[in-house]
């Protein structure tokens, strides 16, 4: 039988990103999930990088975007704006990046919901676009579940990923010392 501590699926992305994207959202801690949620994605870029390199460029993070970010609704947020995002909320826990401040995407701002999940209007700012967290996680969840898909069906890069995999944080049971 299978130690399901062990499987990096279940500890790293269920258990790790999934679970501390969803305790924040459960008790309103929305720009703590903004931030792993971004984080997350960072680290599916990672997992999914060319072989021949160790660090995720913003290349990497703006391409996975690109392909697996989907909202079920007309607007989209394209994966330079998740990447201003991104920088945004790591470097200073704002809606500003350096891209946004020189026009080269919109700002992203958050709403805890919204139907649509992605509302642009702009009749009143084309630099604004306003995305639901529980939105923008679904997307991310849904994304995630398409990409481990797509790793596990090619298999040499299911190979490299299960070499990046032991890096990643991971979740043990306490154990005792005595």
């Amino acid at each position: 039988m299978t130690d399901l501590n062990n499987d990096p699926i279940i500890n790293v992305i269920h258990n790790g990103i999934r679970r501390g994207i969803r305790i924040a959202i459960e008790n309103n801690c929305y720009g703590s999930a903004v931030v792993l949620i971004l984080s997350g994605i960072d680290t599916m870029a990672y997992i999914g990088m060319p072989r021949c390199r160790e660090d995720v460029l913003p290349e990497d993070f703006i391409k996975w975007a690109e392909r697996y970010v989907k909202f079920p609704c007309a607007n989209q947020l394209s994966g330079i704006e998740l990447y201003g995002a991104r920088c945004g909320m790591l470097h200073s826990f704002s809606t500003r990046s350096k891209l946004s401040r020189k026009g080269k995407c919109r700002q992203v701002g958050y709403a805890d919901r919204c139907v649509p999940e992605v509302v642009c209007n702009s009749n009143l700012s084309g630099e604004l676009v306003i995305v639901s967290i529980e939105g923008l996680a679904k997307a991310f969840f849904d994304g995630m579940d398409r990409f481990l898909v797509d790793l596990y069906e090619d298999k040499e890069k299911a190979m490299l990923a299960d070499t990046r995999f032991p890096w990643l944080v991971h979740a043990f049971p306490l154990m005792k010392t005595t």
